[in-house]
């Protein structure tokens, strides 16, 4: 799908005034304010009719990218929420993992003063199940 040169390149930003379709250059310098009398006018009645006609035929060819804009935007939404709750799952793990990994380190340390020892390789235990469960239940 080709780009367009006068597309936005961010959200809410406009696109650079440039140049007319080539259809339109013709008519950049008229003015646009038109009488009851041009109005009147056949010429300017099909003319009109025309561009009504091309407006409606863009709206109609417009209309299925508004309901695929929607419909990405919803699925964007869920896939956020789904990455922040891997992220959350993912720190839980390491946090577990990391504390759990420095009670084990720690508990021959002070295995001679019980039940300081019992207390260190349960806790480390604990927490390195902890982080292995968060790892299986994030994915």
């Amino acid at each position: 799908m080709p780009v367009d040169e006068n597309q936005p390149d961010e959200v809410g930003s406009e696109p650079i005034a440039g140049e007319l379709p080539k259809s339109h250059r013709a008519l950049s310098r008229l003015k646009r304010e038109l009488t009851d009398d041009e109005l009147g006018s056949p010429g300017v009645q099909k003319m009109l009719l025309d561009f009504l006609e091309r407006a409606e035929e863009d709206n109609v060819d417009l209309k299925p990218f508004r309901e695929k804009y929607y419909q990405t935007d919803k699925q964007n939404g869920v896939l956020q929420e789904k990455l922040r709750f891997r992220t959350a799952a993912d720190i839980v793990s390491m946090g577990s993992l990391a504390v759990g990994a420095a009670a084990l380190g720690y508990a021959p340390s002070v295995w001679a003063s019980q039940p300081s020892g019992w207390i260190a390789l349960a806790f480390g235990i604990l927490l390195t199940l902890v982080g292995i469960l968060a790892r299986v239940v994030r994915q």
